[in-house]
């Protein structure tokens, strides 16, 4: 027997895929209400890695969020146009895009990141710290 046929949920609730895609919905509504309808959670994403090693490739900025180059590109350049990022051509390799935080992204970061945590509270509200460290767990298991 097999584990969606073991549970008595109906389907499609049985199914991890289905509540993973529940759960981001959940999340982006949860996002967009708290955080910001202008700047995703992926963009934030590249502002704290940003933070974090003050510049990045960005093949290295694909890597470290987990997406792809094109994506990372597209993301970057409406983050450059908004001012939050800014971007050039690395004088060592003219293929190389390097991106740095402005000040203005350094400060929404820093403003947005109480909110951020926010979202986290309501999102695992429902479970006590053993099961939000567990979910983590599992989730980082499963990527």
């Amino acid at each position: 027997m097999t584990d969606a046929a073991a549970s008595t949920d109906p389907e499609p609730q049985r199914h991890i895929g289905y509540l993973i895609r529940r759960a981001q919905q959940h999340h982006v509504a949860a996002w967009a209400r708290t955080v910001s309808t202008e700047i995703s959670s992926v963009q934030y994403a590249i502002l704290v890695v940003l933070d974090r090693l003050d510049s990045a490739s960005q093949r290295e900025l694909c890597d470290e969020v987990d997406l792809d180059r094109s994506t990372v590109a597209d993301l970057v350049s409406r983050m450059e146009k908004r001012g939050l990022v800014r971007r050039w051509r690395d004088p060592a390799d003219a293929r190389r895009n390097s991106v740095a935080l402005t000040d203005r992204g350094r400060d929404e970061r820093r403003r947005l990141a109480p909110l951020v945590h926010e979202v986290q509270r309501e999102l695992t509200a429902p479970l006590d710290e053993a099961d939000r460290l567990q979910l983590q767990a599992l989730l980082r298991r499963i990527l």
